[in-house]
This record gives structure tokens, C-alpha cells and sequence, in this order.
């Protein structure tokens, strides 16, 4: 049996992209039933300036979606309430960590705008929130601009290898343990 390979987690992988990486993913079904597989398309449309994005229908891409925004010409994301009934509140750590980096946002009810500012190497250490989702964002934007982020180990709800990944694709990991 060949089980398909999940969108959600691709689409972090994939985000390396958008960032001057060079990442195939490979094993997506284009008739796939997952309602993520739309980041492709959220994707184009960050690269092409700032961008209006509905997370309605696509919650667990909010994290990735903020984190690019963040790092490209920032975005308004609407149907962000349910951000907040997640692994924590996605929204509100997302602002909280991205912050860190120089990126302010603005959130209301449903919606949340990521500012287009110039995306800074974080002087603080950043938080995971415990979140598999908010870790992996996070990440995503330090190999970027390089930082500390407390809690990585959230990833192994999802994506276990996640780090190892990363660093199979070149990226420099360093664990550090308390």
C-alpha cells in the first residue's frame, strides 16, 4: 500500500524555497483530497507582493504562511479564528515571535496582517509555544537568519525528522540541551 505524502508538512519544506533554498518534495498526489494542498497556490501569491490570504480552510498552514510573509511583503490573512484552538493560540504566538525578528503585526477577531518590514536576525531566544507548527515556521525563517529556538522538540507530534531534514538539505542545526 502507498500512503501519500502529507501536504502540511510539505508545505514548510517547500517554503525553503521562497527563502533562496533549492528543496524538491516529492510523493504529493495533485488529486489529493488534503485541504492544504493549496499552499502552492498562497505561496505564488506571497511571492508576488502583499498578499490577501483566507485560513479558513487551511489553519495549520497559518504558521508558515505568517512566517513567509514575515520574510517576503506581508500579508492580511482573514478567518484566523480558529488559529486560536489549536496546539496554542497560532496567531497570537506567531505576533509574539515574529516580534522578535522586527515584524510587526496587527491582529483583530478574524484576522491577522503581517507588516512588510525588513525581516532581522532575532536577539532573543524564540519559543516554540509547544506547538509542532509555530517550531517548524520558526525554524523556517532562522535558517534565514540564523537564531535559538527553545522547545524544537514540539516537531515530534508531525514531523520527528524534521531537523534532520533540514540539515540534509544544508541547513545548520545545532541541539542544545538543558
Amino acid at each position: 500500500m502507498r500512503v501519500e505524502g502529507d501536504y502540511s508538512n510539505a508545505a514548510f519544506l517547500e517554503a525553503l524555497n521562497l527563502l533562496d533554498g533549492h528543496v524538491t518534495v516529492t510523493g504529493l498526489r495533485e488529486d489529493s483530497l488534503q485541504g492544504d494542498r493549496i499552499y502552492r497556490q498562497h505561496f505564488e501569491a506571497l511571492a508576488k507582493g502583499f498578499a490577501e490570504i483566507d485560513l479558513g480552510d487551511c489553519p495549520d498552514l497559518g504558521p508558515v504562511l505568517m512566517a513567509l510573509a514575515a520574510a517576503m511583503h506581508g500579508a492580511r490573512f482573514t478567518g484566523t479564528r480558529r488559529l486560536a484552538m489549536k496546539e496554542s493560540d497560532r496567531g497570537e504566538a506567531m505576533a509574539e515571535e515574529l516580534l522578535k525578528f522586527g515584524i510587526r503585526t496587527e491582529r483583530t477577531e478574524n484576522t491577522i496582517t503581517v507588516e512588510p518590514e525588513r525581516l532581522q536576525k532575532p536577539e532573543t531566544m524564540l519559543q516554540s509555544h509547544n506547538d509542532h507548527r509555530i517550531a517548524m515556521a520558526i525554524s523556517v525563517l532562522l535558517a534565514k537568519t540564523g537564531g535559538v529556538l527553545v522547545g524544537a522538540e514540539a516537531v515530534n507530534k508531525s514531523f520527528p525528522d524534521f531537523y534532520r531534514v533540514l540539515q540534509s538539505l544544508g541547513i545548520e542545526v545545532e541541539y542544545v540541551v538543558d
